[in-house]
């Protein structure tokens, strides 16, 4: 097959990871995969470099994620090299596309992934009627959990073709991933880590930060990532005098490195679509705590993986009883390694490419 994946940039997004895994091994199974992208992230240069150097055919239309031209370079790039599928991730890359389809020829399949359970064109009722017509352009809209199609299902009040393929991880990447200890930690504390976007409506990193608080002066506290609430959660650190033992890293590209050299892991959210950060997590070899939340829940071996978001005290209380309690961290690594064999990668593959030849079929 000859498939074309279209995303806004590659950012430092789940999508964003998922897509650089996932497309070296579609080309391995013997498909043309290319991927074209709005515009570069020069912060996010590796994500460009991985997929070249795998062979993936990256095609950048420089320019912004909201111009509406961009949907005549869309149509043109499919009319010249005549692709099966296109397969669109997030907002607004999904509309251009969903747009171009007018002009294209009803023989190549239209996928789409929704990545989250929820997003803020559902607060306003007056673009249901938008969305519908958008969705229903597409042959094929691919949820990442059940959650994420029961909104979906709700929110569009209307009957479109969905199934569900969770996220995988490359459990091999992971461990080629772990190296000798980073200097990052000093040892003579010990650290948490929480690897996510600084975004207000949907992380919670002030929950973390006032755990932290409560907690004794040798533990740490290290924040990976970047976004529009960093300003505020940088405010929060400082008005709570933690200026020593909270730090920001932003963006890396070592983070299951990271994850497995940290005394604990860290997800505080409000809701996932399907927490990527939470499988690598699992996968890292350390200790994992997620808010008990639609996206965290479903993929944590048990509830003691979890704790009820925004609740400080309850995080406080938990994570003294991993970081102080060597049997409980052992158990939780143990049941985390078992876990997470069943998100392997290689099932969410075929379960994609199974997706496009029925759609092609039909």
């Amino acid at each position: 097959m000859k498939i074309l994946h279209y995303i806004n940039n590659l950012g430092s997004g789940g999508a964003e990871k998922l897509l650089t895994d996932i497309l070296p091994l579609m080309k391995k199974e013997g498909h043309e995969v290319s991927l074209v992208i709005s515009n570069s992230n020069r912060n996010m240069k590796r994500h460009e470099e991985v997929l070249k150097s795998n062979g993936i055919k990256v095609i950048d239309l420089n320019t912004s994620f909201y111009n509406p031209f961009q949907i005549i370079s869309i149509v043109k790039l499919i009319s010249i090299h005549k692709y099966d599928v296109i397969h669109s991730h997030l907002f607004p890359s999904q509309y251009w596309l969903a747009l171009a389809s007018v002009f294209i020829s009803k023989n190549v399949k239209l996928i789409k992934t929704e990545h989250s359970s929820f997003n803020k064109r559902r607060k306003y009722k007056i673009l249901r009627p938008l969305e519908k017509i958008i969705y229903n352009r597409y042959h094929l809209i691919i949820a990442i959990s059940e959650n994420v199609k029961f909104n979906l299902n709700r929110w569009l009040r209307n009957r479109v073709k969905i199934v569900v393929v969770e996220n995988g991880i490359d459990l091999e990447e992971v461990h080629r991933n772990i190296r000798t200890k980073s200097n990052l930690y000093s040892l003579n504390y010990r650290t948490i880590l929480m690897v996510s976007r600084f975004d207000g409506h949907v992380k919670d990193h002030s929950t973390l930060v006032k755990a932290i608080n409560k907690l004794p002066d040798d533990i740490h506290l290290y924040l990976a990532g970047d976004g529009p609430n960093k300003k505020n959660i940088m405010d929060l650190v400082q008005s709570l005098n933690l200026g020593k033992r909270v730090f920001f890293l932003g963006l890396r590209n070592d983070v299951i490195n990271l994850m497995h050299h940290a005394d604990l892991n860290v997800l505080s959210t409000n809701h996932e679509g399907f927490s990527g950060v939470t499988l690598e997590s699992l996968a890292s070899g350390a200790p994992f705590l997620g808010s008990n939340v639609a996206g965290v829940k479903e993929i944590v071996p048990n509830n003691s993986f979890l704790f009820s978001p925004g609740n400080v005290d309850e995080l406080t209380s938990k994570i003294s009883r991993i970081i102080e309690n060597d049997k409980a961290r052992e158990q939780m690594i143990k049941a985390s390694q078992n876990h997470i064999k069943r998100y392997h990668i290689e099932k969410m593959i075929f379960a994609y490419l199974d997706s496009y030849k029925n759609e092609l079929k039909e």
